[in-house]
């Protein structure tokens, strides 16, 4: 059953997609696809075994300290950490920073921006969730998935313990990240998901019963198109664009 589903699935180019993580990802692969720059090479950070790369639907080098199954064949998985890339300056051409930095202390991602920052030759994107509203939504969706499975779940334990950034403070990070490797930029930020939208998404990714759990994971692929609209205020992550300006242009 499950080859012949993921035969269906490459059939329709979503191998490997979840619905919930599509929405995350594809804005970002629409916003590379659209750069000018022919065959661009990208690195995600903290990318686990998928990323982006199933999204993308081209090679993307994964930095992480552990993959686990399943894997993507386009992704090429190194070892590593985000506050210490193994990559020289300016090494990529895209760099991105998805859904990271919440599970980092303060000065870690003061450490992890500034790396992706320094290996990026064109742009970093970074995908945060932001603010107080999205905080409190995390510490429900915690509290409701501890009363069902009577245990923690550990992503959301993280977001808690480090706390969420603040718009303010991930704009402050890049511009002092990027003062310190002589980079100017131009910053382009928007809202990904709705909050609402969110919780609703949230709660079919923590059911308990295997119909929700199939409808959720695999029948919802049709409904992406509209989900894709859902990113008016206010939203639970922000897409940071952060391309970067050439001499040439001053």
């Amino acid at each position: 059953m499950r080859s012949f589903l993921h035969t269906v699935e490459r059939i329709l180019g979503i191998y490997r997609w979840h619905p919930k993580i599509a929405l995350r990802y594809l804005p970002i692969a629409d916003k590379i696809r659209r750069s000018k720059t022919k065959n661009p090479t990208v690195l995600e950070v903290g990318s686990g075994s998928l990323g982006i790369a199933p999204y993308l639907k081209q090679e993307v080098t994964g930095v992480d300290a552990v993959f686990n199954q399943p894997s993507f064949p386009l992704l090429r998985q190194v070892i590593g950490t985000a506050v210490s890339l193994p990559f020289s300056d300016n090494y990529f051409d895209f760099v991105l920073l998805v859904d990271v930095l919440e599970h980092l202390s303060k000065n870690d991602r003061k450490k992890a921006v500034s790396e992706a920052i320094r290996v990026a030759s064109k742009e970093v994107v970074v995908a945060v969730p932001c603010g107080a509203q999205a905080e409190n939504q995390d510490k429900k969706l915690s509290k409701i998935y501890k009363e069902k499975y009577k245990e923690s779940f550990d992503f959301l334990k993280e977001h808690i313990t480090f706390g969420l950034p603040k718009d303010a403070d991930i704009k402050l990070l890049i511009t002092n990240a990027a003062k310190e490797y002589n980079k100017r930029f131009i910053l382009q930020v928007k809202g990904n998901i709705n909050l609402s939208v969110r919780k609703f998404l949230m709660k079919g990714w923590m059911t308990k019963s295997l119909i929700i759990d199939i409808f959720f994971r695999k029948v919802f692929f049709i409904f992406i198109p509209l989900l894709r609209l859902c990113n008016f205020k206010p939203t639970y992550r922000k897409i940071f664009f952060v391309q970067f300006r050439n001499n040439a242009d001053h």
